[in-house]
């Protein structure tokens, strides 16, 4: 085997960024650099030279740069997990602030001439600089308050004295500076709190079945707070479920209270029997005391006839009786059937927020909520779980050769073929793009290869008009198998890696996960 040099691993990385469609950031970049060089760690990473690097540039008054985005900034770091992608991104940050030069602070005022127009200017800045620290103070801010009447008296003075100028100019930024983290310091307590909340109200209304995917929405919205995109987005599906779930709840209202009624026609049917029983019960003892008392035929005929008319009475309300009941019993397993088709279907409206609208695969948020279940699921039977990655070929090119439309068309398709191939227990869903990635539930990765296989056979007997020419669509795949220790982005990368292994080998091909590793 030939040693490359690291020329040429650098050039064999840049190409392989380029064809798998990455932005060359550094953590990409080194990635496959160490993949192609076959080392298996990273350098050591020089921790006390990058803190040191840090603290120097927070320090620093840096122009185009406000404290506020430097707290910002740290917060991201501190948020990492992966000690050497923290590293990679606070080289990033180091080097995006070092290029900033330092913002420039006179210590003095410096002299102007007399002139009217000069006097006029330096009196408008003033009134500049006065409106835009009045607006920077918040309301119900005292100290605040106080420092704004401060530097009120300080520019209104005929000469103006920088000495006294710029610390209170310096502490009326430090205290908005101080202001600004408090207020990250309280969105963060009350997305904390909200989280809270939404997981005991989840706990109360565990059997509330089609409440739990708007509970779904919202919990990750909160967690997504600062993307605005995802938060509107986010905020119209609730409001488009809800709107739907309502005009569902009054059926269901209806159909329960039609139900109350036959039960309370039941009841009366029941005690107007029993009521009429008794009576009839009074009227036969009369007669048969009547009968013992009496020796006459004729007599003894009437009383007789009596009885036979009292048995017929009682008869005929116990047909009566028992033909309400009937009735009564089928209105009632029809309005519990609505009722029951009624809360399905507000149920699946409530999935709908799981759904890509594209493709009516599972999105993202019905991956997660699946891979919970199907791994506790996997975990307590002791069965396998096969999580796979299949990536259109080409699908750029399509997009940009023939439009969205047929790009469009060309994801319908291909979801199809899945949603028709596959079993019914495998979940699809499109996980952005042209991916789709898919749990399949008791499956080997082996089987899980003969099913994607199928799937490409399928897909490519499938003709999509382009320009009135036809094109055929194939795939690249990747298949991992969920182990008890890995979480599912893990389970996903390992999957991803084999799939790009797969585009790398020429596409329209599937890897497992274990066979990409081998052939690295």
């Amino acid at each position: 085997m030939t040693h490359k040099t690291p020329t040429e691993i650098a050039r064999e990385a840049l190409k392989r960024l380029m064809e798998l469609g990455l932005s060359p950031i550094p953590e990409n970049y080194t990635q496959y650099y160490h993949e192609i060089s076959g080392a298996h760690s990273t350098p050591e990473i020089n921790w006390q030279h990058l803190m040191r690097r840090f603290c120097t540039e927070w320090e620093r008054s840096q122009a185009g740069l406000s404290h506020l985005q430097k707290i910002l900034a740290k917060n991201q770091l501190l948020d990492e997990k992966n000690t050497g992608t923290l590293a990679i991104k606070m080289e990033q940050l180091l080097q995006k602030w070092e290029k900033l030069p330092t913002r420039q602070v006179k210590t003095s005022l410096e002299e102007t001439n007399h002139g009217a127009s000069e006097e006029v200017n330096c009196e408008g800045w003033q009134k500049l600089f006065k409106t835009v620290i009045r607006h920077s103070i918040r309301d119900q801010d005292p100290p605040g308050a106080l420092l704004l009447e401060q530097l009120d008296g300080l520019l209104n003075e005929k000469e103006i004295q920088a000495d006294a100028l710029f610390p209170l100019a310096r502490d009326i930024l430090q205290h908005q500076q101080e202001l600004d983290e408090k207020e990250i310091k309280i969105r963060k307590g009350l997305q904390e709190l909200l989280q809270l909340l939404l997981r005991n109200v989840a706990d109360l209304l565990d059997n509330d079945a089609f409440l739990s995917g708007q509970m779904d929405v919202v919990r990750q919205a909160v967690q997504l707070a600062d993307n605005h995109e995802e938060l509107d987005l986010a905020i119209h599906r609730v409001k488009e479920v809800i709107f739907q779930q309502g005009k569902l709840k009054s059926e269901v209202r209806e159909a329960r209270e039609a139900i109350r009624d036959l039960v309370n026609l039941v009841l009366m049917s029941v005690e107007s029997m029993a009521g009429e029983n008794g009576r009839n019960h009074q009227q036969l003892e009369s007669l048969v005391n009547e009968l013992d008392s009496t020796t006459d035929w004729q007599q003894i005929r009437k009383i007789v006839s009596k009885v036979l008319d009292t048995s017929k009475n009682i008869t005929k309300q116990s047909i009566e009786a028992r033909n309400t009941l009937i009735q009564a019993k089928n209105r009632l397993s029809a309005a519990q059937e609505k009722i029951r088709k009624l809360e399905e279907e507000m149920e699946s409206i409530s999935q709908l927020v799981h759904v890509d609208p594209l493709t009516g695969t599972m999105n993202r948020r019905g991956l997660n909520a699946a891979f919970l279940r199907e791994s506790a699921r996997a975990q307590r039977l002791n069965q396998p779980l096969t999580v796979a990655i299949v990536d259109i070929d080409h699908f750029k090119k399509v997009n940009d050769q023939y439009g969205h439309d047929l790009g469009d068309q060309v994801l319908r398709g291909m979801a199809k073929v899945l949603q028709d191939t596959l079993r019914a227990n495998d979940v699809i869903t499109r996980y952005g793009g042209e991916e789709f990635v898919i749990l399949m539930p008791d499956t080997t990765p082996e089987n899980a290869l003969d099913i994607l296989e199928r799937v490409q056979l399928q897909l490519g007997r499938q003709l999509f008009q382009a320009q009135d020419q036809p094109l055929k669509i194939s795939f690249s795949g990747g298949i991992s198998v969920w182990q008890n220790s890995c979480s599912q982005e893990q389970s996903i990368a390992a999957a991803d890696k084999a799939m790009y292994r797969a585009k790398k080998d020429g596409r329209k091909r599937i890897y497992l996960a274990d066979q990409a590793n081998s052939s690295t």
